[in-house]
């Protein structure tokens, strides 16, 4: 398989975002995570706990766990793993250990409150908010990038495989079981890490849809063949023709549907004004766009 110029660009662009978006999640767990034990299930939440009680290593802890689930995924699933997945993952379990162990991170906020006098502070709310929203903003540009950082999603697929469990159920046993092990630390724990689990999901969630945020646009007008060629030469996107009938005077009328990003919805509008102000417009949001001008099949 032969890659040219433009594939070998948008593959090194691919590893700048997984490698920010790895140490971005490192960041977040060595910060906020790992001093106030906020445990948000997946491999860093076990890892958490057994720091707690054994002073095991969270990034080393994190990479052998992923070993192991990765052979299980390949050896009961029959599932491979993309290099990306690999690479991040593997990134992620020495930049973490790195940031605590070797920069000493994991005490920037807790000498912080203690210097400037609050050190009374409940930081336990804070930490599972501000620590999920950086470890998020994180996974989301890993995940945006077609990779994962490891972890128990694998697990999810083996019940998926061997229960019956949808992948979704499976995913939030795994991290309900890891969230509610918590309790052992501090019986408030598991409360935390639950905001830290929404909080987490949430700004993946935001972070992709950011990104990739696309609208599916149905466009009645009689002026269709205008609006056409606009879009064609000003916004560079095809255009499907649907056939439909108005039930009020019974003739046929092409709807056009053009797929565009959120930012180009303005640009939209005023092709439309400018060849027919009376146009009937629906604008309709998107999961995911897939195929030319937008991300590819993979």
């Amino acid at each position: 398989m032969k890659f040219n110029i433009s594939d070998q660009k948008i593959v090194i662009k691919d590893y700048i975002i997984i490698t920010v978006g790895t140490l971005i999640t490192a960041i977040g767990l060595v910060l906020f995570m790992i001093p106030y034990n906020i445990i948000a299930g997946g491999v860093s939440g076990l890892a958490i706990i057994l720091n707690n009680f054994f002073g095991w290593w969270v990034g080393v802890q994190m990479f052998a766990y992923n070993l192991i689930l990765f052979f299980l995924g390949f050896w009961l699933l029959g599932i491979g793993f993309g290099i990306k997945s690999i690479y991040s993952a593997a990134l992620l379990s020495f930049s973490t250990d790195f940031f605590q162990h070797g920069l000493g991170w994991d005490q920037l906020i807790p000498s912080l409150m203690r210097e400037t006098g609050n050190a009374g502070l409940e930081m336990s709310l804070l930490a599972a908010f501000y620590g999920a929203l950086i470890a998020g903003f994180g996974m989301g540009l890993v995940i945006w990038k077609g990779a994962t950082t490891g972890g128990t999603d694998i697990i999810a697929m083996i019940f998926n495989k061997y229960f019956s469990l949808s992948v979704g159920t499976g995913l939030m046993i795994a991290d309900t079981v890891i969230t509610a092990s918590s309790i052992l630390i501090s019986p408030l724990l598991p409360m935390y890490g639950i905001i830290a689990i929404f909080v987490t999901a949430r700004t993946i969630d935001g972070v992709i849809e950011g990104f990739e945020s696309t609208r599916t646009v149905l466009i009645i007008s009689d002026h269709y063949d205008k609006i056409k060629e606009d879009i064609y030469n000003k916004l560079d996107r095809g255009v499907t023709f649907l056939k439909g009938v108005g039930s009020y005077t019974n003739q046929e009328k092409n709807i056009v549907m053009v797929t565009i990003s959120r930012s180009e919805i303005g640009l939209l509008k005023n092709i439309v004004k400018e060849r027919d102000s009376s146009a009937f417009m629906v604008i309709l949001p998107n999961s995911e766009a897939i195929g030319y001008g937008f991300k590819k099949i993979s």
